[in-house]
C-alpha cells in the first residue's frame, strides 16, 4: 500500500513582473520519503521550494499540505508552518540567542510552551544533531557546519511532518559538508518526510527515493535516483550531470 500524500504541487506558476519562473510545475512527496529537487542555476528548484510552504506565493496552481489546499483564501499559513520545517542556505540564526535559544524560539512564542518544555524539547533535537555540547554558545561562535546544524534543530524540534531544505550545504566550505549531510542521512533513517534541493549529487544519488530534475522553470525528469542518473533519454540532464562530474 502506498503511504499517504504529504505535500503535492499541482500546476505551480511563478511569476515575477514578465519573467517567468516556474512554468507548470507538478509532483508528488510522500510520507517517509526524501525526494531531491536537482537542476542547473536559474530552473526554478529554489522558487518552487519557497512556494511550498508560500515564502513565495505562487502566480497560480495550488500547493496541497497533508490534503488541505494552503493556496486558498483564509488558510492559517502560520498555523500550517508548524508542520512544515525550513532550513535555509543562510542558517538563519538570530545572532543574539544562543543556540538553545534559537532552537526553542518557536516553540515558546508559537506553540506557547513553557520554558522548561521548550528546553527539554530543545535539548532533544540538538542531541539529535550532535551540538547539545553548544547550547549555550552564540552564532558568532559556530562554524558554519555546526550553525546548518542548529537550523536543522530548530526545524526538528517542531515535530513537523516535512522538513524543506533549500541547498543546505552551499554556504559551507567543502570539509564542513559531509557533517550536515550525515545529518539528513540521520532524519532519513528516522523516517522524517524530506524535500531537499540540492547540488550534492552523491546524496541525492545514494539516498533518495526519488530526484526532481528541473530545468526552464519545469520537471523535466521525476524518477528513481537509478534511472534519472542514467539519464539514457534525456540530452539536457546528461549534459547538467556531465558537467557536474567535470566540475568535480
Amino acid at each position: 500500500m502506498q503511504k499517504r500524500i504529504i505535500l503535492e504541487a499541482v500546476g505551480i506558476r511563478k511569476d515575477y513582473g514578465a519573467l517567468q519562473v516556474l512554468k507548470g510545475v507538478d509532483f508528488r512527496v510522500r510520507e517517509g520519503e526524501l525526494v531531491s529537487i536537482i537542476g542547473p542555476s536559474g530552473s526554478g528548484k529554489s522558487s518552487m521550494l519557497r512556494c511550498c510552504n508560500l515564502l513565495e506565493r505562487p502566480t497560480a496552481g495550488q500547493i496541497v499540505f497533508d490534503g488541505i489546499d494552503i493556496t486558498r483564501e483564509g488558510v492559517n499559513i502560520n498555523h500550517v508552518r508548524q508542520n512544515i520545517g525550513m532550513v535555509f542556505q543562510q542558517f538563519n540564526l538570530y545572532p543574539h540567542l544562543t543556540v538553545l535559544g534559537n532552537v526553542t524560539l518557536a516553540l515558546r512564542c508559537v506553540k506557547k510552551l513553557s520554558r522548561a518544555e521548550a528546553s527539554e524539547i530543545g535539548m532533544a533535537a540538538l542531541a539529535q544533531v550532535d551540538m547539545a555540547g553548544k547550547r549555550d554558545a552564540y552564532p558568532n561562535q559556530l562554524s558554519g557546519g555546526q550553525k546548518q546544524r542548529v537550523g536543522i534543530a530548530r526545524a526538528v524540534a517542531l515535530h513537523p511532518q516535512i522538513i524543506l531544505f533549500d541547498e543546505p550545504t552551499s554556504a559551507l566550505d567543502p570539509e564542513l559538508v559531509s557533517s550536515v549531510l550525515g545529518v539528513m542521512r540521520k532524519l532519513r533513517e528516522a523516517g522524517m518526510t524530506m524535500l531537499v534541493v540540492t547540488h550534492e549529487m552523491g546524496f541525492a544519488k545514494e539516498v533518495s527515493d526519488r530526484v526532481i530534475f528541473m530545468d526552464g522553470g519545469v520537471v523535466a525528469a521525476n524518477d528513481t535516483p537509478e534511472r534519472i542518473f542514467a539519464a539514457q533519454d534525456n540530452e539536457r540532464m546528461q549534459s547538467f550531470l556531465s558537467r557536474f562530474l567535470n566540475e568535480k
